[in-house]
């Protein structure tokens, strides 16, 4: 019982946690859940007043005031069928408004959070929450929570009703009261093993999500090294374990309908019994026997809606708490821009002391400092591991430092916001994610302020222009999720006019050709060349055919600088940057 209390209490607390999703309009919603819970005992206690009294004054042969009964209930009636459409169409309208709110809370708090906590999130995970959880969550104030059968009305309407049995005949209805208490003991601990069930069933329902993203997203790894008789067997496991969850939360679902069944059954003849002895005494009359039998229905009727409404508030509740966690998960912490960055300073980077960490004892930067000079370009190399990237993800603040400082433009990062911090920066990565959209779109996605003739300048200097003329539509065609309809190298062309368009003074480019064959390598580092014109960059590159005309080369090795110099100096001195060299074009 302390377990069905404690799973109560916490529906409860989700259910005040969602209705932050309909503060708005929340005065306009409880007076939809009072109008449901007043029409609700009202139309219940009528419809059992009318066939009560038709039938007493049927047997007493008096037709006229049956009549007249009629014709009042039918008045009352109609008023109460117009005033729960007018509930239920405002109950409708908040509940769509708040599944909207509760989506776009969940998108705003993706975009707000910290890159290190969003790259730790499954896609499958985030996808399910944001779908299929915020669907179950805006159960706390949909249609079981409002209108004529809401949770709110059939508690009231079982009290009024069960109170109005007892005032009629006070032996038979606290014997009906006794049935009441029975069936509701039995359906909440039948609800409450299957509440059990189901939240371990939504965990695995996550996971499987995330096994047919797997599949869709890495077809072509899939079949090439043969995984899709290991994928299909993962997911049927996953599939046989959450039906295994379905099907014990399912006989607990059965055990609970068929016990009401018999415990409603056994009201109903035990009234029939006791009332026909009362009437034979003289106690009561048949009216009132009638009367209570279709009110005892009626509340055992309820009693079965109630726990059902309750049992798929349930589901909400998991759903809930799993949204929940999503959106109590830390958020950047924006900055405030203090400073604007000096586009005439020495150093367009000056990092210093900087150590980058992904584990108490695991740093991938160690106490690293590096000076970049205003329009340098800067290569760095190394093996794997030697936390290139890293580096580019420390400058773009998409990882955090141990400790160390970095000026960016003459000002401490520190005193520009995020988004400045950003906008100076441009980025080409080996494999940049393009949308579902059309060239244009995805070119001018780097600079929302961009014109046409922005984004055409773009296009020449990213040498896409032969490919612009071959295809249907040019500029507007679309070209499928992640560019799927176009080669490697035009993805990173496309990628390279996005940076072009963004037109920012630090252009950081991580092993944009490695990927690419020697024909396409040599097409976008031409159009790399031009990209760097005039820009800082620090390009991380595999090939070091690629960075010979660099001004300086790093090599760094364990997150540390292990040689500096440009490229003839470093191959001269014998050193790391020569072993990789040779390594490749021996």
């Amino acid at each position: 019982m302390k377990l069905a209390m404690d799973n109560i209490r916490h529906t409860l607390r989700m259910m005040a946690w969602s209705w932050r999703f309909i503060r708005t309009w929340r005065t306009r919603y409880l007076l939809c859940s009072m109008l449901s819970i007043l029409q609700n005992a009202w139309m219940s206690i009528t419809s059992a007043y009318l066939i009560g009294q038709t039938t007493a004054l049927a047997v007493t042969g008096n037709f006229a005031a049956m009549l007249n009964t009629i014709g009042i209930v039918a008045v009352v009636v109609i008023a109460g069928i117009i005033v729960i459409t007018s509930v239920n169409y405002h109950a409708s309208r908040i509940h769509i408004l708040g599944l909207a709110q509760i989506r776009k809370s969940l998108f705003a708090k993706l975009t707000a959070m910290p890159a290190s906590e969003a790259n730790k999130q499954l896609s499958g995970d985030l996808a399910a929450r944001m779908s299929m959880d915020a669907e179950r969550t805006s159960a706390f104030f949909g249609s079981m929570m409002t209108g004529d059968r809401s949770l709110f009305a059939i508690p009231v309407s079982i009290l009024i009703a069960t109170i109005i049995c007892i005032v009629k005949q006070p032996a038979i209805g606290m014997m009906n009261l006794i049935f009441v208490i029975i069936s509701i003991y039995a359906n909440l601990a039948c609800i409450r093993r299957e509440y059990a069930w189901h939240t371990k069933q939504m965990g695995i329902l996550s996971s499987l999500t995330q096994r047919m993203i797997d599949m869709i997203a890495g077809s072509v790894v899939v079949r090439m090294f043969g995984l899709t008789p290991n994928l299909r067997e993962q997911y049927e496991s996953d599939s046989g374990t959450a039906y295994s969850y379905a099907m014990r939360g399912a006989n607990y679902n059965a055990l609970r309908s068929s016990s009401s069944s018999a415990i409603q059954w056994s009201a109903i003849v035990f009234t029939l019994i006791a009332g026909s002895i009362f009437v034979h005494m003289g106690m009561t009359d048949l009216g009132t026997v009638v009367f209570i039998v279709l009110m005892q229905s009626q509340i055992n009727n309820d009693v079965l809606l109630m726990t059902n409404s309750y049992h798929q508030l349930q589901y909400a509740t998991i759903a809930a708490s799993r949204v929940k966690e999503v959106l109590d998960r830390p958020e950047e912490q924006m900055r405030e821009n203090t400073t604007k960055p000096d586009p005439n300073a020495v150093h367009a980077i000056d990092m210093q002391g900087v150590t980058v960490s992904y584990g108490a004892d695991m740093p991938v930067i160690n106490n690293m400092s590096l000076q970049v000079r205003n329009g340098e370009k800067l290569a760095i190399v190394g093996g794997s591991g030697g936390g290139k990237t890293t580096l580019i993800r420390y400058l773009m603040e998409l990882a955090e430092a141990d400790n160390g400082d970095i000026q960016l433009f003459g000002q401490s990062r520190e005193r520009y916001s995020q988004e400045v911090v950003r906008e100076l920066i441009a980025y080409v990565p080996q494999n940049c994610y393009l949308f579902d959209g059309t060239i244009r779109e995805n070119i001018a996605w780097g600079n929302l302020k961009a014109n046409d003739e922005s984004v055409r300048q773009a296009v020449r200097e990213a040498g896409l222009e032969e490919l612009i003329h071959r295809l249907p539509d040019g500029l507007d065609t679309r070209i499928g999720e992640n560019g799927a309809q176009l080669s490697g190298g035009q993805r990173q062309r496309i990628a390279i006019a996005r940076a072009m368009v963004k037109d920012a003074p630090l252009l950081l480019l991580d092993e944009a050709t490695s990927a690419l064959d020697g024909e396409s390598e040599e097409l976008v580092q031409q159009a790399l060349e031009r990209l760097m014109e005039g820009r800082t960059a620090i390009v991380i590159a595999h090939r070091l055919s690629t960075i010979r005309g660099a001004d300086r080369i790093i090599v760094m090795e364990n997150g540390e600088t292990l040689e500096e110099g440009n490229h003839d100096c470093l191959l001269a001195s014998s050193g790391r940057y020569a072993q990789l060299y040779r390594l490749q074009y021996a």
